[in-house]
């Protein structure tokens, strides 16, 4: 009896998540009320704080659930790896498998950013660190490859690294509005781009093909 109760408190903690995924997606943070929440989960408000703190745990639950998943596997693709170069091409083409294949979920974290980070302390700092990790993880890319010979560039790692992110969330942000003009080609210009900043000369480098398990999130 204890195991099947904690089955279904499972099972309540999964839909109460899906669920809010998809009106945060659909509603935005604001729009999307725990009374909301509990009616489209068709479970009770006492029982999403049975599982949540507060809104505001949701909210981080979702943006983890959304994120963990590819940050776990393409920090294991990036890896596989043999050298700087085709690590940073694995990484570039990782955002743009990302998009490509998930584009509600990056939808879904850019406008909870947008919309939440000014106004609250608490999830500014989460998106504080969920970007410093991800500008960390180019860095260390770009540092191994000068260190290593492979790169050379005048600018700051760090500064180059906050570039190719902008970079690439402008341009997802145009592709998400304008498909049609915004087209594959522009995705492999800015890999053609970077890699004209940090190997000027010579050939944007092919990363080993690696086995992705693939992204279940549904959002």
């Amino acid at each position: 009896m204890q195991r099947q109760r904690k089955e279904q408190g499972e099972q309540t903690r999964r839909k109460i998540i899906e669920v809010t995924t998809r009106l945060f997606a659909n509603r935005g943070y604001a729009g999307t009320s725990l009374d909301l929440i509990a009616k489209e989960a068709k479970t009770s408000k006492s029982s999403i704080f049975w599982h949540f703190e507060n809104k505001e745990d949701l909210l981080f639950t979702v943006v983890d659930r959304a994120m963990g998943e590819w940050e776990v596997q393409a920090g294991s693709e990036i890896l596989a790896q043999p050298d700087p170069p085709r690590q940073l091409a694995k990484l570039i083409e990782l955002y743009r498998r990302l998009s490509g294949e998930r584009p509600d979920t990056m939808r879904l974290l850019l406008g909870l950013l947008l919309e939440t980070a000014d106004v609250n302390a608490d999830v500014k700092r989460r998106f504080q660190r969920m970007y410093r990790g991800y500008r960390t993880s180019i860095q260390i890319v770009l540092e191994e490859g000068v260190s290593g010979g492979h790169f050379q560039t005048t600018i700051p790692t760090e500064h180059l690294a906050a570039m190719i992110l902008g970079l690439f969330d402008g341009l997802f942000i145009q592709w998400y509005l304008d498909p049609e003009t915004v087209t594959e080609e522009a995705f492999r210009a800015l890999k053609t781009a970077v890699f004209a900043l940090v190997m000027p000369g010579q050939p944007v480098p092919t990363p080993k093909p690696t086995i992705p398990k693939g992204l279940t999130l549904q959002s």
